[in-house]
């Protein structure tokens, strides 16, 4: 009887697995209209498990599996000027909930979760390793958007250390809300196009930040990846010269330095990172650049 107990429950485990399990906890943040008043459900809460979320939307679930995306769930919600749509994304890591949320850092930012952006009916914040979307069409239930964000961010529990990358950004310099956590090339190329080809070696382990800099004059664009091992960054180095992203290049002082698609670029290789600066009015400015971020970047 025993034995048979267990067989019992051994195969609701994997059939609960198997099926994406425990997705009945992620509902849970979800307000109410208790919590919220003023709003109620339009309809029930629907969970994404997995390659799912391709059922969901169309041509923008590979960002999300760059990230490690474990399961996301949507509700929707009415009240009386019209529709809010909240959506709550589980990632893998804390650090790419906060990945997945710097595609949408333009705007203010209200006090809500670990980061939050409200912008033209979109608010987004990311707190643990989940990541939320709350959005209407338009600007005039941005009250009742901020309030049902706040619920839901009362709602999970956990916090989430943010990337240890992030330390060796530059103490000034950066443009705005223009940094950008990224995995993979389909999220940097969403933020900036570099390449077709992956010529950064942009394999499973790596991690890089992109931004817009303005140590002077005119923004260039940095970004900075980190790999690994020493080795692995190496490697992605020489990949990287042999790209011709930056061409007619030359090696000055371990800075690779040349002509650019808009201008001068210049990268070196420090330990565990690539640091690349692209955009630049000059060489002199680019290498400059780069010898400061590798700098700052060594010691972090």
């Amino acid at each position: 009887m025993k034995y048979t107990s267990c067989v019992i429950v051994l195969l609701f485990l994997l059939i609960t697995g198997c099926t994406g399990g425990g997705g009945d906890d992620l509902k849970e943040f979800f307000p109410s209209s208790a919590d919220v008043p003023g709003i109620r459900e339009d309809g029930k809460s629907h969970i994404y498990v997995g390659t799912k979320l391709f059922d969901y939307m169309n041509g923008g679930a590979e960002l999300y599996y760059e990230y490690g995306f474990v399961r996301m769930g949507v509700q929707r919600y009415q009240t009386p000027p019209g529709g809010v749509t909240a959506e709550i994304y589980e990632m893998d890591l804390p650090g790419n909930a906060y990945g997945i949320y710097t595609f949408d850092t333009q705007g203010e930012h209200p006090s809500i979760g670990q980061d939050a952006t409200y912008e033209g009916g979109l608010l987004s914040f990311w707190k643990g390793k989940y990541c939320v979307r709350i959005f209407s069409e338009g600007e005039e239930l941005k009250e009742t958007i901020l309030v049902l964000g706040q619920a839901i961010a009362q709602k999970i529990l956990e916090e989430g250390e943010r990337p240890d990358i992030l330390n060796v950004l530059p103490s000034r310099g950066i443009v705005g809300d223009s940094l950008l956590y990224f995995r993979g090339m389909v999220a940097l190329n969403n933020a900036y196009f570099l390449s077709h080809q992956d010529v950064l070696s942009l394999r499973e382990g790596t991690e890089g930040i992109t931004f817009q800099y303005k140590p002077e004059a005119q923004p260039l664009r940095v970004i900075i990846v980190r790999y690994p091992a020493p080795p692995h960054a190496e490697e992605a180095f020489q990949n990287l010269l042999a790209s011709e992203i930056i061409r007619e290049g030359t090696m000055n002082n371990e800075i690779f330095q040349g002509k650019s698609r808009k201008g001068y670029g210049a990268t070196t290789v420090v330990g565990d990172l690539v640091i690349l600066v692209l955009d630049g009015p000059d060489l002199k400015t680019v290498t400059r650049t780069v010898r400061s971020l590798a700098q700052s970047g060594g010691e972090g």
